[in-house]
């Protein structure tokens, strides 16, 4: 693909095309120096996130309880499946009673 040369464009779409050129320019040279400025190093959060990471303490601190929490869920998953299974139990005797009071309904018309 050929290229125009620019020395036959009017003067006005060649102070435009050297505008557009600079904002570019600009606008990418911002950016990088922007990306540069947020290092890992220099951003406060990740400092503390490291402070975080190399005390064992800590660490040993919040396994302890996310595994609490764990056995505290694992136990709550076993009561409300205990709770179903009763519930069933107890939704099957209300049907056969109401089966016999159905039956005794039947009875006691004839």
């Amino acid at each position: 693909m050929q290229f125009q040369d620019i020395g036959n464009l009017p003067p006005l779409a060649i102070i435009a095309f050297g505008i557009s050129l600079g904002i570019l320019y600009f606008v990418t040279k911002g950016g990088f120096s922007s990306g540069q400025k947020t290092t890992p190093a220099n951003d406060v959060s990740t400092a503390q996130v490291a402070a975080v990471i190399v005390d064992p303490s800590a660490l040993n601190r919040g396994t302890a309880a996310i595994e609490a929490l764990n056995v505290t869920l694992m136990e709550t998953n076993a009561i409300g499946r205990e709770h179903a299974k009763s519930n069933g139990a107890v939704a099957e005797e209300l049907d056969r009673v109401r089966e016999e009071l159905r039956i005794q309904r039947e009875i006691n018309r004839r």
